[in-house]
């Protein structure tokens, strides 16, 4: 199974350790956010999400970093659904990195991983429906809108549609990008 994923713009690579783990979730989900709401229950259980995924064979999480200077930019999660032949990606960018196309790139580099390694036919990805930006980067890499849950997640306030996207092995398949990916 390869472990590293090469595009232009950004590496997936195994965390280095623990630490570099559990600094990024605690201070991504304790970070101010518009479209998901702060998650102190993901802050607080990083440390054993850890210790899962080191023994885990259904989730997977994996450094991003940029290609041209080797820094830390994000991370993608990768689980594998024990229904349907089905898995996700989640992708998840530092503040500072977004809008640069680094969690795009990543989530293509997922979609390797996961169909290359897994026998999964599909994809799956929600997002709520107020986060237009990652609306159209699901879109943008080939998720296309499935379905919504009306009222369905509490953010500032108030409750928000759930909007789910798809991708089927066959249309991954037909994407020319995953020929220039580089795998190690």
């Amino acid at each position: 199974m390869y472990t590293t994923y090469t595009g232009e713009k950004v590496r997936l690579r195994p965390f280095a350790s623990e630490a570099e783990f559990t600094s990024y979730v605690r201070n991504y989900a304790v970070s101010p956010n518009e479209h998901l709401g702060i998650q102190w229950d993901v802050a607080a259980r990083s440390a054993s999400e850890w210790q899962r995924l080191s023994i885990s064979m259904d989730s997977f999480a994996f450094a991003i970093e940029r290609t041209d200077n080797g820094e830390f930019v994000g991370l993608e999660y990768c689980g594998i659904g024990r229904w349907q032949l089905s898995a996700f990606p989640a992708t998840g960018i530092v503040p500072a990195q977004m809008s640069q196309g680094f969690g795009r790139e990543a989530k293509l580099l997922a979609f390797c991983f996961l169909f290359e390694n897994f026998p999964v036919e599909s994809l799956w990805s929600d997002t709520t429906a107020v986060h237009s930006r990652s609306r159209a980067g699901l879109e943008a890499v080939g998720f296309r809108q499935v379905g919504s849950t009306r009222l369905s997640h509490y953010v500032r306030g108030r409750y928000v549609d759930t909007v789910y996207f798809q991708l089927l092995r066959s249309e991954w398949e037909a994407m020319d990008y995953r020929h220039r990916v580089q795998r190690s």
